[in-house]
């Protein structure tokens, strides 16, 4: 099922896409639905992102951040009609 997932996301395909090498595209859906609602998904993605950071010789949780001329732009607008 991870495999599946990864392959949605490495190649940016629609979940009825999959190979048919994979499980069938509605059940992997449903697992990573429940895994999304669960917090495995971001759990996953946190423990990952670390590992590769601590294998480039960095700190495993990231101290800085990038907001590019856009990102400040849209700040002036968000949350104004709520």
């Amino acid at each position: 099922m991870l495999d599946a997932v990864f392959y949605v996301v490495d190649n940016g395909i629609k979940w009825r896409a999959l190979p048919v090498g994979f499980p069938a595209w509605d059940r992997v859906y449903a697992f990573w639905r429940r895994w999304r609602n669960n917090g495995l998904i971001d759990e996953l993605h946190d423990r990952l992102r670390g590992k590769v950071r601590e294998q480039a010789g960095r700190d495993p949780e990231p101290t800085a951040a990038v907001i590019d001329s856009q990102s400040v732009k849209a700040d002036a607008v968000v949350g104004v009609g709520t």
